[in-house]
């Protein structure tokens, strides 16, 4: 059963890539001190995300795929969960929670593929 110990702490320095656009989504990650910007596939910046905030929520997903790449703003340091955890986690409170989740963000991915089209 996951928990408070499935989070790992992790560092990342200044221009650091955490994860690319199109890769497999791992680890879904919670911004604890500096920030983060949201990169699209062609390498602009579209959003800075701030302490306080999540990203990576496409680990939520079974077989969630990045559709941003994301990288570090200065010092970073975050809490990460894996997707295996993430999803113990979700089912240990609620067998519906995580199909609400999960239609949430198809729904918000699909509107995500429109709005770029």
């Amino acid at each position: 059963m996951a928990d408070a110990n499935s989070f790992q702490t992790v560092n990342f320095q200044d221009q650091d890539i955490i994860f690319k656009a199109g890769e497999v989504a791992t680890h879904l990650y919670f911004l604890t001190s500096g920030s983060v910007e949201m990169l699209s596939p062609q390498g602009q910046a579209f959003a800075e995300i701030p302490a306080g905030k999540s990203f990576g929520e496409a680990a939520i997903l079974p077989g969630g795929i990045r559709g941003a790449t994301v990288r570090a703003k200065g010092n970073v340091t975050c809490r990460s969960i894996s997707a295996e955890a993430c999803a113990a986690l979700l089912k240990s409170h609620s067998v519906f929670l995580t199909d609400i989740i999960e239609a949430l963000l198809l729904q918000q991915s699909m509107y995500n593929v429109l709005r770029r089209a």
